[in-house]
């Protein structure tokens, strides 16, 4: 993974985590943190995603095929809610 990758990849990670905890917090509150919560959880997912990607990318064509299965599902749940994972 080239550097620049990694860097971005990393700072995505920390300002979904930022959000996260903020919203989780001012939650607590009962503020409405709804959609905080819901970018938060979508820059995780785009994380998570791309670091399996580079994982995948070495395996065999079976891999990647299931790889892109659970890329499917989770993109689905996510913006359906439908809750599969």
């Amino acid at each position: 993974m080239k550097r620049e990758v990694q860097k971005s990849l990393s700072f995505l990670a920390f300002a979904a985590l930022i959000l996260f905890v903020v919203s989780a917090l001012l939650s607590s509150f009962d503020a409405k943190m709804g959609f905080f919560i819901w970018v938060g959880n979508g820059m995780l997912l785009f994380v998570v995603l791309c670091l399996a990607y580079f994982y995948v990318k070495g395996l065999s064509n079976v891999w990647k095929v299931i790889y892109l299965i659970i890329v499917v599902l989770s993109i689905l749940s996510y913006l359906k809610g439908i809750g599969v994972f």
